[in-house]
This record gives structure tokens, C-alpha cells and sequence, in this order.
């Protein structure tokens, strides 16, 4: 009784609605993109810091992004209707306090996602290109940046990932299936190398915290910030909140799986490429250096892993495209930028918001070229909307004592809470006066965000006053009809649960 109320008092209450097609284990495919992520930094993180310094630091943010994750599984339970993950609970949280956080949440955390495409796609064309086309080299100009084969395949694959995800959930997720099973294989691999064989050794995790030339507390925020951007991503499965058939339990056991398995495996990958990996052959290819390696444990299989990691970051583009186009779609949904990107195509795909993503990568691989650039702008939005969301758990807490949680914390949550916003406002701050350590960015990066961020206020007035024609207001917290309804079906579901437990005594 409990699932099927669950099911059914979840769905949207009008407009266009999303298919509820997944399943917890759907989720938990989609967070299997982390790993592929895990694969590009780790290379730029051991050849900076050392191996050992790569490890431990990798394994520090990967328990915060556990423990986030289990601070908005509550978050997504209490608003299994609404579209748009962290970003949508961090507007929900904070409208009766402040209207601008939701569209700078917002914002913050789509280009975070939406410009990392590019990124990741340049990257599998230089993995093609140093795999099997070493000698294609040339470039051409497009007056702002040369562009050579790794752009033009990052360009194919960012288009060919854009046109599986309009065509609806399903087709996408036998994808994500296919994809996820394979970058499994060097996840597996690199993960049992200290059983596998004589070559790895303990005597390569190396410590290099000092190499950088500056403090070593400064470096390790600095790389705190710069590995954030990829941890923190196994928050992506609340995006799909409204399309689980079950979102309360499916979103919950979602978000906790994949924090716990990320957590695994940004510990023991780590280990076993620590031990296996020359540093100066690693510094020297901080991308490639895995085939090697590869051959090391299974002599003559270099050239899978590179299969391997390239299907893992097209199963990364697919999922990015998937939950930045829902978190744009949501915000328009929400109101909080405008209307036209509010809209599903006839698959029930956010097909406007993703196409806006792509024409964004398209112009950042033509124009910018080394899209690693921006990287910097976009984790400065992301670490910012994490900051918003956990905040925003506190804020309902305090704002909302008896509204329905049909998953709750217990009552040293909102320590942790406080705890973790301290900790992200520290390396939000030490990250961005500290780019130039990890040579992820700048000041040119940091104009970047700002401007992002300061266009997300500028839709935010658009939309209000010039399409829905409302005044411009700094607070707007919900009327006592509209909680009502907001909270009604996990209010319904609660009675459920308490009667469930009543029945069984």
C-alpha cells in the first residue's frame, strides 16, 4: 500500500510531466559516470601532489560527498514533484528568505555541468587521436582558438549524446547500461592491482604535497576545490527524482548507494594506479598513462582501457546532458528563468534545455578550444549551489519543523550539515584566490562565473516582471494553500508509513 501510494500521489500536479520509468538501480547506473571523471583528474592530481597526497585527498572528499548525499536524500523525499535536484530544494529552502539564491543555485550548478561537455569530449578525441590516429596533428583557426581532430570527435560525440537523450529515458538508459558495465572493467582492475601482480608497490605512493611551492594547507584546498567538481556529482541522481516510479525509496536508496560505491572507488582506484603509476610517466601523460599500466597487470590489453574510459565519458556526457537540461527545464518549471526552456518535447525530454547545453559546448570547443579554461568558472557556481543546498537543509529544519520527511535524519544531521557548509565555504573561498596553484583558471575565470551567475538574477527579473508580469520581490515565501499542497504527498505517504508500522505491532 505504502509503494503504491508512493507511485501514484508523486507524479507532477499539471503541466508537462515526466515518465516515471526508473528504478533505484537506474540511479545508481547513472552515478556510475562519477568513476569515468575520476579517470581524467586523477592523472593531474598525482602528477601535482604525488600519489599518496592524490589518495588521501580524493578519499577526504569523497566521504563529504557521501555524507551530502545522505542530507538530500531527506531533501528529495520532502519534494518528490519538484524538477531540478539540489538546485530546485536550495530555492524551495530559501524563497522566504531570499529570491535570487534559487536562480544563482541554479545557474551555478547547470553551467558547472553544462560546460564540462566540451571538456569531456575534447578528452575522448584525444584519447582516439593518441590510440589510433598519433599522426593526424593539424589544426585550423576559427580566429579565436585551433581546433584539430580531438575537437572535431568531441564535437561528434557531444551531438551524438544529445540526440540519445531526446529521444526519451528508456533509449538513454540501455546506453547508460552498456556504458556503465564497461568503465566497470578498469574500476575492477585498477581496484585489485595490489593483489594482481609484483608490479605494484607501495614504494610509488609518493607524498608531494610541497611541490607546488606553496603552503601545503593552501594546496590542499586548492585540490579540494578542483577534485569537488567531480565527487560531488553523485548528487545527480536527485535530478531524476519525479521520474523514479518510487521517488521517495528509489531516490533514497539511489543517493546512498552511490555514495557509498563512489567512496569505494575513489579509495581504492586511487590505491592501486598510485602504486602501479611512475609519476614522472604520469606527469609526462596525465590522460593516457592508464594503457600502460593496463599492460603492466594484463600484458597486451593496453588499448581496452582506453575503450574503457572513453565509454565511461560518453556515459559521463550522456548523464551531464540528461541532469543539466533537467535542472535548466525545472528552473524554468519553477520560475526562476524564462518559460521557453520550461518545456518537455513529445519523448517527455527537456529537449530545449539540452539543446541550449549543446549549442553552449559547441561554441566553447569552435571558440575556446581548451575548455579546461572554464573549468574554474564552473566549479565556483557548483561549490556555491552545494553551499545553498546544504544551507537550505537547515533553513526547513528551522522554517519547517513539522512539514512531512518521509525520510529523516536523526538529530546530528544538522551538526553535519553546518559542519560541511563551513568546511565548502573554506575551500569555496581558498579555491578561487588559490587557481593558479592547481592551473585550473583564473581571474579571467573567476569574471566568468560572476557573469554567470550575475545573468541568472537578470532571467530570474526577465521572467517575473517581464513574462509572468509580477513585481519584483527579494523574499516570496509560500502561502499557507500552497504548502499545502506542496506537502501533501509526503504528508500522505508519512500516515502511511506511521500506519504501516501501527498494523505490524
Amino acid at each position: 500500500m505504502t509503494q503504491q501510494l508512493e507511485q501514484t500521489d508523486s507524479a507532477e500536479p499539471a503541466g508537462e510531466q515526466y515518465a516515471q520509468t526508473l528504478r533505484w538501480w537506474d540511479g545508481f547506473t547513472i552515478s556510475l559516470s562519477i568513476p569515468a571523471a575520476l579517470f581524467i583528474g586523477l592523472g593531474y592530481a598525482i602528477g601535482a601532489v604525488g600519489s599518496l597526497t592524490a589518495l588521501i585527498l580524493l578519499g577526504v572528499v569523497a566521504t563529504i560527498a557521501c555524507l551530502q548525499n545522505f542530507i538530500y536524500s531527506e531533501m528529495a523525499a520532502m519534494f518528490p514533484r519538484i524538477v531540478g535536484g539540489i538546485a530546485a530544494y536550495a530555492n524551495e529552502a530559501w524563497r522566504a528568505h531570499s529570491t535570487v539564491v534559487g536562480p544563482l543555485a541554479a545557474f551555478g550548478y547547470w553551467f558547472a555541468w553544462s560546460s564540462s561537455l566540451a571538456i569531456y569530449g575534447i578528452q575522448i578525441g584525444s584519447l582516439i587521436q593518441a590510440e589510433w590516429f598519433p599522426d593526424q596533428t593539424w589544426t585550423f583557426s576559427t580566429g579565436l582558438a585551433e581546433v584539430g581532430l580531438p575537437h572535431l570527435i568531441g564535437l561528434g560525440v557531444l551531438v551524438l549524446g544529445w540526440v540519445l537523450n531526446i529521444l526519451g529515458m528508456r533509449i538513454a538508459m540501455w546506453i547508460m547500461y552498456l556504458t556503465g558495465v564497461i568503465i566497470l572493467i578498469p574500476v575492477v582492475v585498477f581496484a585489485l592491482a595490489p593483489l594482481l601482480g609484483g608490479s605494484w608497490s607501495v614504494d610509488n605512493l609518493e607524498w608531494a604535497l610541497a611541490d607546488s611551492g606553496f603552503p601545503g594547507w593552501q594546496t590542499w584546498i586548492a585540490w579540494m576545490f578542483v577534485l569537488a567538481w567531480t565527487v560531488y556529482g553523485i548528487e545527480a541522481v536527485a535530478s531524476f527524482t519525479p521520474e523514479y516510479k518510487r521517488p521517495v525509496s528509489d531516490t533514497r536508496r539511489a543517493l546512498r548507494i552511490a555514495g557509498v560505491f563512489v567512496l569505494a572507488v575513489y579509495i581504492l582506484v586511487p590505491l592501486g594506479v598510485g602504486g602501479l603509476a611512475n609519476r614522472a610517466d604520469v606527469i609526462a601523460d596525465p590522460v593516457s598513462f592508464y594503457s600502460g599500466l593496463f599492460d603492466q597487470l594484463l600484458p597486451g590489453s593496453g588499448f581496452i582501457v582506453t575503450l574503457c574510459l572513453i565509454a565511461g565519458l560518453m556515459l559521463l556526457m550522456m548523464m551531464t546532458t540528461a541532469d543539466g537540461g533537467r535542472v535548466l527545464q525545472g528552473s524554468a518549471e519553477s520560475g526562476l528563468t524564462i518559460k521557453q526552456l520550461g518545456h518537455l518535447n513529445r519523448f517527455g525530454m527537456p529537449a530545449r534545455a539540452m539543446t541550449f547545453d549543446v549549442v553552449l559546448n559547441i561554441i566553447l570547443i569552435l571558440f575556446v578550444g581548451e575548455a579546461l579554461a572554464v573549468i574554474t568558472a564552473g566549479i565556483m557556481g557548483y561549490l556555491l549551489c552545494h553551499i545553498f543546498a546544504l544551507a537550505g537543509f537547515l533553513w526547513l529544519r528551522k522554517d519547517r519543523p513539522n512539514a512531512p520527511r518521509p525520510t529523516r535524519l536523526g538529530t546530528s544531521w544538522p551538526v553535519i550539515a553546518a559542519a560541511l557548509i563551513v568546511l565548502n565555504c573554506f575551500i569555496w573561498i581558498v579555491g578561487i584566490s588559490s587557481a593558479g596553484i592547481t592551473g585550473y583558471g583564473g581571474p579571467r575565470e573567476i569574471l566568468i562565473a560572476g557573469l554567470v551567475l550575475l545573468l541568472s538574477v537578470v532571467l530570474y527579473a526577465i521572467r517575473r516582471v517581464g513574462q509572468d508580469k509580477l513585481k519584483f520581490v527579494w523574499r516570496n515565501p509560500r502561502t499557507p494553500e500552497e504548502l499545502a499542497e506542496l506537502e501533501a504527498p509526503a504528508r500522505e505517504l508519512v500516515a502511511q508509513q506511521q500506519a504501516g508500522r501501527a498494523a505490524e505491532l
